[in-house]
């Protein structure tokens, strides 16, 4: 009887234990951090200002052409524009160029401004493109020449492709994007101080 009071004196003493040592509480704290790195953007989009398809266009004549950048993206970026005429004819509505045909007679009268600078075949905006501005405009019209149009032309097509790239400006990303080793005298550059 003895041994089985004591067996049950070390029962509840080891329940009483563990009850007390369940309850037992030490100040902790833990954390968690959660860090996000969301990538800014590079957008642009080209505003050709209303301009329709013209139709029964002459030699001599001059027609309203305006195009201006606009940068759409989060990012500070350069902007770069090339232009480039080609005559060709349409076939419905596919365009199909004419390599016979120079583009000699075509002038792409360009805005006599500071504000684009003239380079291996691209105008390159002067300054860096923050979100929601808008370039000065590049082209302002197109003229097809009276001399120097010939027969050849008669019910052909002229297309003048817009490109235009816009690259981010921090990092001289410009190198690998343009392939360029510089930016042309007169373009802004990044430095740290730039807003993006």
């Amino acid at each position: 009887m003895r041994k089985n009071l004591l067996i049950g004196l070390l029962v509840f003493s080891l329940a009483a234990l563990l009850v007390v040592g369940g309850t037992m509480a030490w100040f902790t704290d833990s954390q968690t951090a959660d860090n996000k790195f969301t990538a800014g953007t590079v957008a642009i989009e080209i505003n050709e200002h209303d301009f329709q398809d013209i139709t029964n266009w002459n030699p001599g004549d001059t027609t309203n052409k305006d195009v201006s950048i606009k940068s759409t993206g989060s990012k500070g970026t350069y902007v770069r524009v090339k232009l480039t005429p080609v005559w060709g004819a349409l076939d419905g509505e596919e365009f199909i160029a004419d390599d016979t045909l120079p583009t000699t007679n075509v002038t792409l009268n360009i805005i006599n401004s500071d504000k684009w600078i003239a380079s291996g075949g691209y105008y390159y905006y002067y300054k860096i493109m923050n979100q929601g501005v808008e370039t000065e405009l590049l082209l302002d019209s197109v003229t097809i020449a009276g001399l120097g149009t010939s027969n050849d032309y008669q019910g052909k097509t002229l297309k003048v492709d817009v490109e235009a790239e816009a690259v981010q400006a921090s990092h001289e990303a410009y190198k690998d994007a343009f392939g360029i080793t510089s930016l042309p005298d007169g373009v802004e550059a990044w430095s740290e101080s730039t807003p993006e």
